[in-house]
């Protein structure tokens, strides 16, 4: 988890303490009353939703930063920004050291020029660990944006994507 996830963590735990610890000050444990156990309940499950939410998104947030934009000769992604080709390199591998090096921080490249760009596929990673060898996602063809042709691996990427030179 990032950082700032944590500090939201640690902010819900205190101010559960600090309730806790104001529920005792005002006297309200000398009450007996069933509602305190459904407040004490209901506190608990929306610290608890919270946890699960910010997990849900941070992991939303991580896919979308391991999206890449395929065009003849560059790679762009919204962290690594545009990164170029070599003659005889290959978008596979590319795409494999660019992702192993994402720090998935909040900075943000330049984006391309649309007019002078034209991104020819879009790949998706929704797995992405040991260095690529679990890599699983899809292809989209921006051409066929319907159609998702989806991979498990660097063999069946570099299949999906050869016609791109």
């Amino acid at each position: 988890m990032r950082k700032s996830n944590w500090i939201i963590l640690a902010v819900l735990v205190i101010a559960s303490i600090f309730f806790l610890w104001l529920w005792y000050y005002l006297k309200f444990d000398l009450v007996d009353h069933p509602r305190d156990l459904i407040l004490t309940i209901l506190w608990w499950v929306v610290v608890l939703a919270a946890c699960v939410g910010i997990h849900y998104v941070e992991k939303m947030r991580q896919r979308n930063i391991r999206t890449a934009f395929l065009a003849p000769g560059l790679i762009y992604n919204s962290e690594a920004g545009i990164v170029r080709l070599e003659p005889t390199g290959s978008y596979v591998e590319e795409l494999q050291r660019m992702l192993s090096e994402l720090q998935y921080t909040f900075e943000r490249p330049d984006e391309p020029n649309q007019k002078r760009v034209i991104f020819t596929y879009i790949v998706r990673s929704d797995k992405f660990s040991d260095d690529g060898d679990t890599w699983e996602g899809e292809v989209v063809r921006v051409a066929n944006p319907q159609d998702p042709q989806p991979f498990n691996g660097r063999e069946q990427l570099a299949v999906l994507l050869k016609g791109l030179k």
